[in-house]
């Protein structure tokens, strides 16, 4: 069985029609809002919420479904199911492939949906790449997820070697540090070498696992200066 999609008037309508429909009661659904759903107003039609229910390949009727009881589901199956959801509900084709690494779950996607996560500068990516890490987020784990798209790093990496430098200008203008957004080494390590090139500042990662950043500052005085 892979993941269905329900609608109702609002949230909890959906998850009661995926109980009825699935045979499962509510607490043990795993799902994803696909759209909150918004009340009429002055006249006006509200629109209906929708969701959809993830669930292994094979899973049958009656079944728990994953993360239900036992052990954690191997997050791979999930986010795939979600990366299909998300496009069937924007109208796009994607397809995706999880790779696990060590403290890494790379996604790559692929498929003519890639251009609608490109656009505004991957501000689509990223909103997505953040809403897998929320699905992948387990108790006690530090995974962070990665998407990958095709042309995306160089978009990426442009993009962060340009935030890296506003962030120097600032704080050589009025001295006061400045943080950047949770990124994972590869992007911190892209944060370092573009500061490393100013002088007069520095830079250090502050934060733990998915959460860790880059700080920039200016550079301490040398001793007797």
């Amino acid at each position: 069985m892979s993941d269905r999609a329900f609608t109702g008037k609002d949230v909890p309508e959906a998850l009661a029609a995926a109980s009825r429909s699935l045979g499962l009661p509510v607490e043990r659904l795993r799902y994803v809002v696909l759209e909150a759903g918004t009340p009429g107003a002055h006249g006006t039609s509200g629109t209906p919420a929708r969701i959809a229910v993830l669930m292994e390949t094979g899973a049958a009727r009656g079944a728990a479904p994953p993360g239900a009881a036992g052990a954690p589901s191997a997050p791979g199956p999930v986010l795939r199911a979600l990366v299909r959801a998300l496009a069937e509900a924007a109208g796009v084709d994607l397809a995706a492939e999880v790779e696990e690494g060590e403290g890494v779950l790379t996604v790559r996607v692929e498929g003519p949906g890639c251009t609608l996560l490109l656009e505004e500068d991957g501000e689509v990516l990223r909103a997505l790449e953040h809403l897998l890490q929320r699905a992948a987020t387990r108790p006690g784990s530090r995974q962070r997820v990665v998407l990958a798209c095709p042309g995306y790093r160089e978009q990426r990496d442009d993009s962060l070697r340009s935030e890296a430098r506003a962030l120097a200008q600032a704080v050589r203008l009025d001295g006061r540090p400045r943080e950047t957004r949770p990124l994972n080494s590869y992007e911190r390590r892209i944060v370092h070498m573009v500061v490393s090139e100013e002088p007069g500042l520095r830079t250090f990662s502050v934060g733990e696992g998915a959460d860790r950043r880059v700080t920039v500052a200016r550079a301490e005085p040398e001793a007797g200066g």
